[in-house]
């Protein structure tokens, strides 16, 4: 085998492999949040109730690979899930929720149950709530009527919440950028966790998004902060990111030495994402065993140029003029840290109110959200630094591509 085929081979066998929403080789520094969704479980076998989870942080933090770990752990444990990921439009979101339930008592073997509740809800126009329970009138063509889709999924989740807790089981509504999602749905689901809650019945909303989810969930319904539990999902510690390297590594059979994996802990800063990144770009530099620090310095900037490319540049690149101005001063003033809206402001020869506009926007495309009031930060880590560094006197453009030598 030559040198190039040998290289070849190691490199097929690497472990770490950057990607949105890739369950890494090793989930290191969640257990508390697998903790939680265990007893929640326990509790649900118990007819108990409990309150739904909330996870929000910055990305590439782990937060729909942690979503997806808890699924499968209350799909283990017997109870009913579906997952969707929010698009910010009503009927998609709507569509995805159905069909989400749908597969996810076929899969669970119940699919006849469903199929029985469904043919009582297909035809619901309109439904009253009041204190004599719930009241429903039935028509054979209102798939169109404003408010249906609400209807429709508020009775079919209690009626499937209803027959799983003489199972002793229960449902779980899994949702991935839950900040997205558009008013109507997320105020009926809301609602409806709460009205659940009440009756007593067996269904949890487990969502996960950016910093700003918890504020869009409280401004949907006020009593939203008291119906979930709310995890803020952060850095790894160093000695959870060191597990994070080193497991995966020594597992197939090419550990760091400690002064490598020292500069990796380091360099990554606990993110789970960078962890990915320069794992990968760590074990491809080197062709010795255990890999040394030398592999990891040289194989930095390759890490640095996947995290612009899966991380940085296509968000930068959705912004508009106006907005990666504005990107560009919070990067100015603050670096990576919260930047203060006045000073933004200033900075672009604007007021605070003509800049509002401006920062909305960036808001609503999920590049920036406010940690405090007068203050905003970056959805992204390194984000700032990114700019700084890809700026035109770097010699590097925006999309983090390097300039043709002149």
């Amino acid at each position: 085998m030559t040198k190039e085929q040998s290289q070849s081979m190691l490199q097929a066998l690497n472990p770490f492999m950057p990607g949105a929403g890739m369950r890494p080789p090793e989930l290191v520094g969640r257990e508390k949040d697998l903790e939680i969704i265990d007893r929640m479980i326990a509790r649900v076998k118990l007819h108990a109730m409990d309150r739904g989870i909330i996870f929000s942080g910055l990305r590439g933090v782990g937060k729909t690979v942690l979503l997806v770990a808890c699924q499968e752990l209350v799909e283990r444990q017997g109870m009913t899930t579906a997952r969707i990921e929010a698009t910010g439009d009503a009927d998609t979101d709507y569509d995805a929720m159905f069909g989400a339930l749908s597969r996810a008592m076929i899969m669970s073997g119940h699919g006849s149950l469903f199929s029985s509740i469904q043919n009582k809800l297909a035809n619901i126009e309109s439904i009253s709530l009041n204190f004599h329970g719930i009241g429903a009138s039935l028509n054979t063509n209102t798939q169109d009527r404003p408010g249906t889709n609400s209807m429709r999924l508020e009775l079919l989740i209690e009626s499937i919440a209803q027959q799983l807790q003489k199972k002793d089981s229960g449902l779980f509504l899994f949702i991935d950028e839950f900040q997205e999602m558009a008013s109507e749905p997320l105020g009926t689901l809301i609602s409806l966790q709460h009205r659940m809650g009440q009756d007593s019945l067996p269904f949890y909303i487990i969502g996960a998004g950016l910093p700003n989810l918890p504020g869009v969930l409280s401004r949907s319904k006020s009593y939203a902060e008291r119906l979930f539990e709310y995890r803020i999902i952060g850095q790894l510690s160093a000695e959870d990111t060191a597990e994070g390297f080193q497991k995966p590594a020594a597992r197939e059979g090419r550990p760091f030495q400690d002064d490598a994996l020292e500069e990796l802990v380091k360099v990554s800063q606990g993110y789970p994402y960078f962890i990915q990144a320069y794992g990968k770009a760590a074990w491809n530099a080197s062709d010795s065993s255990p890999i040394a620090l030398r592999a990891v310095k040289e194989s930095e900037a390759d890490a640095r140029a996947e995290l612009d490319e899966g991380l940085h540049a296509s968000r930068w690149q959705r912004a508009t003029v106006a907005g990666r101005e504005y990107l560009a001063a919070m990067a100015a003033i603050s670096g990576d840290e919260p930047s203060s809206t006045s000073e933004v402001a200033r900075s672009l020869g604007k007021n605070t109110q003509q800049a509002s506009s401006i920062r909305q926007s960036l808001i609503e495309l999920g590049l920036i959200y406010s940690p405090a009031r007068g203050k905003v930060a970056f959805t992204v880590p390194d984000m700032g630094e990114f700019i700084l560094r890809a700026s035109p006197a770097s010699g590097q453009t925006y999309d983090g591509k390097r300039q043709p030598e002149r």
